[in-house]
């Protein structure tokens, strides 16, 4: 339960950090905000001070900002009356937080030792395990390293990453020994690799990786360069997934997480030390700025496209046809939600 607590902390700060970008910006250009909420209704928590009300809600995933006016175009001092730089600033402040957020975590991160993906290095580690795939089932866990191959007759190496799924493709379906080293502590694990398409023998993401430190100030220099090559490689990865989504592979779906995948994730990350669960923080930040960025209905990006037309065209958007439109969003994204955590459930029953 503790750790539960702890992980809907973690999250709650970043929801937090997001929505403080939202409200510091929105008082900064006169915005006037009704309600700063991290949550959804029920409240928890509810108090009034001067013209907002702060609230603590139930469902915790999640969080917003209520602005004067955003659905009254009535409203001469509410938000839809702004200029349209205003309303662009105010949408994309919970975005830049986030971003912020994460490049002083990588600083942080660095000063202390932060793993990071080597392209010369000899250690073979595990960067993702696939819902209900071989690894999963046997307990093979994140940033272990991957180091042999015993059989009854044999040992094999793995010395390049590259090498490494096709000497467990020599042993699909053959119950084989697998040599790693987590923590510091050499491990065997029984398992027996499978054929899983696209997923590879073991159902894994696998990189070259090892622990980086820099020393005041060159950490907060390299924690800039590892923030931009970081929301690069998401946007080709979010672009890389929706291509095979579309080319049919089916696939691509396992590697979506919902909230209870992202827990697991956390236990993972938490249980290697405070350097890796900085980095998990800040992973998260990225990927929260990330897909609020995306051009999606309810989203900040959704929103967005709206005021940045309006800034180009100066000609308002139909405000019943934004209402309805960020409605119909928010209900997608509360759908697609659930069926997520309901993917993730059956993955952890079967």
């Amino acid at each position: 339960m503790l750790n539960i607590i702890l992980f809907l902390l973690v999250l709650g700060f970043l929801i937090f950090i997001h929505e403080l970008g939202h409200f510091l910006f929105a008082k900064k250009l006169k915005v006037p905000v009704e309600e700063f909420a991290i949550g959804f209704p029920p409240n928890i928590f509810r108090k009034k001070f001067k013209d907002t009300v702060y609230s603590l809600n139930l469902f915790f995933l999640g969080g917003y900002v209520k602005l004067r006016g955003e659905n009254d175009p009535q409203d001469i001092e509410g938000f839809l009356n702004k200029p349209p730089l205003v309303k662009i600033l105010v949408t994309i402040a919970g975005v830049v937080f986030n971003i912020v957020l994460a490049y002083f975590l990588f600083s942080i991160g660095y000063l202390i030792g932060m793993p990071e993906y080597s392209q010369d290095s000899k250690n073979i580690v595990i960067l993702q395990v696939f819902p209900n795939a071989v690894a999963e089932k046997s307990d093979l866990k994140i940033f272990d390293r991957l180091l042999y191959l015993k059989t009854e007759n044999e040992i094999i190496n793995f010395n390049k990453i590259e090498d490494v799924r096709k000497i467990l493709e020599n042993f699909i379906d053959k119950e084989i020994l697998l040599g790693i080293e987590r923590k510091g502590e050499i491990k065997e694990i029984k398992l027996t690799p499978k054929k899983q398409n696209n997923l590879g023998p073991l159902g894994v993401r696998l990189g070259t990786v090892d622990i980086v430190k820099y020393n005041f100030p060159l950490n907060f220099y390299f924690g800039l360069i590892k923030t931009k090559n970081s929301v690069i490689n998401f946007f080709l990865g979010i672009k890389d997934f929706f291509v095979r989504l579309i080319a049919g592979q089916k696939e691509a779906l396992k590697e979506v997480v919902g909230p209870l995948g992202i827990y697991d994730i956390y236990n993972q990350f938490k249980a290697l030390g405070i350097n890796y669960l900085i980095f998990f923080i800040a992973i998260i930040s990225l990927n929260l700025a990330i897909i609020n960025m995306l051009p999606i209905p309810a989203l900040d990006g959704g929103r967005f496209v709206f005021y940045f037309y309006e800034l180009l065209t100066q000609k308002k958007i139909n405000p019943n046809f934004e209402n309805v439109v960020n409605i119909a969003g928010f209900v997608f994204l509360i759908v697609l939600m659930i069926l997520i955590t309901i993917k993730d459930i059956i993955s952890k029953i079967q």
